[in-house]
């Protein structure tokens, strides 16, 4: 079973560990694949983590608890990733007021988020979190509402309106809406911002290469170089591409709709840490997520 509870609600999920634990009492062997820990200490009779490739350790059923599946699998404790971050002044940057999606038209929704500040959208799955963002975004323009961008009101109709105001989304798929699996980091990292490295129509491969690998080294994606193809990536480094192409962008609005689905608890901690330093530098920054545990665990220490 690989990551089979990654789409799941909290009900599906307990369900389905049911389901396992059933099988598992009929002899069945069950190989079970998952970024979230919990799962894999109330499951697992042994565990074995990878990490790059290989093969970093086991642990006996007495062994296993959180704190020596993360230290396999990143080579450290996660307390090390963190950072305790600096305060910031809190100004106005992004107010959504009676917002209503297609998908749940009888709620208005209404918030506001500051400069440097992190404004955490918990539920489950089929809430309405996604569709609320897309609606922000302008992939499925909303029925009804007003959005201020610094006090101003600013009409998104489709994502370029979106993009031309620095409103940028990081999809919960990444995969099919967040990049172009056949093509290369380079490619992705800069094609919203295609028409800085063209002139009369033609693209300044040089220019392009510098900057996708500026920024590339900056968000520390693991790869051989930007001309590695995004589907041969582990699901964090494709998130750090997704977020890299925006980040070129300078940003004054990010949603980032489930950032951590799917990516190992490493991969957890440097997109963690890469949200508060966009906090720090005066980005307002929307999170939703369903894991809870991780969600309260995180934004408490959050600006």
């Amino acid at each position: 079973m690989d990551e089979p509870t990654s789409s799941l609600t909290l009900t599906e999920t307990e369900r389905l560990i049911e389901v396992v634990k059933d099988l598992r009492t009929r002899g069945v062997s069950i190989i079970y694949i998952s970024h979230r820990l919990g799962e894999v200490q109330e499951l697992a009779d042994r565990v074995v983590a990878l990490r790059d490739g290989r093969n970093a350790g086991a642990l006996s059923r007495a062994e296993i608890d959180h704190d020596r599946m993360v230290r396999m699998m990143v080579g450290r404790d996660l307390a090390d990733f963190y950072v305790h971050p600096e305060g910031v002044e809190r100004q106005p940057c992004f107010e959504v007021r009676d917002l209503r999606t297609r998908r749940y038209p009888q709620s208005a929704v209404s918030f506001k988020v500051n400069k440097g500040e992190i404004l955490g959208f918990a539920g489950l799955v089929g809430a309405g979190r996604s569709e609320l963002a897309q609606a922000i975004f302008g992939i499925d323009p909303p029925l009804s509402g007003d959005l201020f961008l610094e006090g101003k009101s600013v009409r998104v109709r489709v994502p370029q309106d979106a993009i031309e105001k620095g409103i940028y989304l990081i999809p919960e798929d990444r995969r099919n809406a967040g990049l172009i699996l056949e093509d290369v980091i380079r490619q992705n990292i800069t094609l919203p911002s295609l028409l800085r490295y063209a002139s009369a129509g033609l693209i300044n491969f040089n220019a392009e290469r510098t900057a996708a690998s500026r920024i590339f080294k900056e968000l520390n994606v693991r790869a051989p170089s930007v001309e590695e193809r995004v589907g041969n990536l582990s699901g964090g480094n494709q998130q750090k591409v997704v977020l890299a192409k925006w980040l070129s962008l300078e940003p004054h609005v990010l949603i980032f709709d489930e950032p951590t689905r799917g990516i190992d608890v490493g991969a957890k901690a440097e997109i963690y840490e890469l949200m508060r330093r966009l906090a720090e530098s005066g980005v307002a920054i929307m999170m939703i997520s369903s894991d809870m545990k991780k969600f309260w665990a995180s934004v408490s220490e959050w600006p």
